[in-house]
């Protein structure tokens, strides 16, 4: 597996004001001394590609992918959809990358901080579900005709944030086309349980072509249940797999681990967890808890965690 890092773990690319101190020089320094191979760029990462790729090849690091927040489901102007996404695989082609991750983000309230994330998201009718997936595999096909891979991300406040909704889509899209981004805070803090998450992951074992590793602070998961995006990022419901204030890994994380190395999956591991707003009071700390809970201190404690699963 490649093992990235999102700069999502420094400042928050949805609400950028989380973490905006952070310069990517300092982020990509950071990741580099953390022990990762690259993640995905950030809202402050350079948009000139040549001092983009100069900043990444100068640290000897990789763009995992780059995010694309489609709007297939409006019903309105696809062609410009589309064109949209066009231009974000262009984009990865040029700096090296091989993964588009996806979400549909038509109606979506996850920028939206005055609304629920979980209550006020959009459900869709008959008629959205054949737009999303007749796009995407459409969005797929171009992918893999230019050596790309779509892989579709279930992310809470969207209209595919359930496990029932993430197999509807798998169901009903071409799997040479659309790929899994396995993200498993997202599908637990969208309502799975550890079970089921599990079990989603074992029953698509074979669609997943992109993880982001993360977890789910059980302190914070119930109240965020009514939280918006924006309150519950600031109040910390990710953090990395390794960090005792997350779930008992053994719960979620460590039987995914365990999947993923038993199918030989090969592709990008990437850790992402938004940025834990400063100051941070998790009760002290102690239990493995960094006493000064920085960026770089949780991206070393997920590093640990990955080279404790997988010998690297």
């Amino acid at each position: 597996m490649a093992l990235g890092i999102q700069p999502t773990g420094w400042t928050n690319d949805d609400f950028p004001e989380i973490g905006n101190d952070y310069s990517y020089q300092v982020i990509l320094d950071q990741t580099k001394e953390a022990g990762f191979e690259g993640g995905s760029t950030g809202h402050n990462y350079p948009s000139h590609l040549p001092s983009l790729q100069k900043a990444m090849e100068s640290r000897g690091l990789k763009i995992a992918s780059t995010w694309a927040g489609t709007a297939f489901t409006t019903g309105v102007n696809a062609a410009a959809a589309f064109a949209d996404f066009q231009t974000q695989v262009t984009f990865l082609q040029n700096v090296g990358a091989r993964d588009v991750v996806v979400a549909e983000l038509a109606n979506a309230v996850n920028q939206i901080r005055t609304k629920s994330v979980l209550n006020e998201r959009p459900v869709l009718n008959e008629g959205q579900w054949f737009l999303l997936t007749d796009l995407l595999d459409r969005a797929g096909q171009y992918a893999k005709e230019r050596g790309m891979q779509l892989s579709y991300h279930p992310h809470v406040g969207t209209c595919v944030m359930t496990v029932e909704e993430t197999e509807r889509l798998l169901n009903n899209t071409n799997p040479d086309y659309v790929g899994l981004c396995l993200d498993t805070a997202h599908l637990r803090y969208g309502g799975a349980s550890p079970k089921e998450l599990v079990g989603l992951a074992r029953k698509y074992a074979g669609r997943i072509t992109h993880v982001h590793l993360k977890n789910v602070r059980p302190s914070v998961l119930t109240a965020a249940k009514s939280y918006s995006f924006y309150q519950a990022i600031r109040s910390g419901i990710f953090t990395v797999p390794g960090d005792p204030e997350g779930e008992d890994s053994e719960l979620v994380l460590d039987p995914v681990m365990g999947l993923l190395k038993e199918v030989g999956y090969s592709r990008w591991m990437v850790i992402e967890a938004e940025q834990v707003p400063t100051p941070y009071d998790p009760s002290g700390p102690g239990n493995g808890i960094p006493e000064n809970p920085t960026p770089l201190a949780y991206a070393r404690i997920a590093r640990g965690y990955l080279r404790k699963n997988l010998g690297y």
